[in-house]
């Protein structure tokens, strides 16, 4: 079960990823060919001037959207990775003073450890839960999308990050 959910989080960080990358290219490709190579041999070749309106209208009705939702998009993928990150244990760690502890000790500072994370990302949740019924249904400046579906992430990425200490908690392998 928790594979799937792991495969399921890594398919919307990259889908997320991939979006927010398309909608950089989109930007750039804009600025640096439609507004300034296309535009001046539309000045140059009067008969190029109604394609070059048509490009830069569609492609302008996308780039007005392209600074601000790459951005609320690479909070879900900084989320995601975080929690692929806690499943596959790839954060930096150090435990050097809770291995030299007794079996019994280890086992007391990590389920501290684990009860703490747990306990702030349960505030995270009920706050961002808060947060979204206050603000969720403003839209974004650059586009007619709810700010809500980007906050989304918010209360998911701390059920995801529960689900993923108290997993590794329970998986522990002890050597002693």
């Amino acid at each position: 079960m928790l594979r799937i959910l792991d495969r399921i989080a890594e398919a919307i960080a990259i889908i997320s990823f991939a979006v927010s990358s398309a909608f950089v290219f989109i930007n750039v490709l804009n600025r640096y060919l439609v507004l300034t190579l296309l535009r001046d041999w539309a000045k140059d070749h009067e008969s190029f001037r109604p394609t070059y309106f048509a490009i830069r209208d569609a492609i302008g009705s996308i780039v007005v959207t392209a600074d601000e939702v790459p951005g609320l998009l690479l909070v879900w993928v900084a989320f995601l990775g975080a929690y692929i990150a806690m499943r596959k244990e790839g954060h930096i760690s150090f435990d050097l003073v809770v291995e030299s502890l007794p079996r019994v000790g280890r086992l007391i500072a990590r389920g501290l450890n684990t009860a703490l994370i747990a306990g702030f990302l349960m505030l995270v949740f009920w706050q961002s839960i808060r947060m979204i019924r206050v603000s969720g249904a403003t839209q974004i400046e650059t586009a007619e999308i709810a700010q809500g579906w980007f906050m989304l992430i918010l209360p998911l990425a701390s059920i995801l990050l529960i689900i993923a200490a108290v997993s590794r908690f329970l998986a522990h392998k002890d050597p002693d």
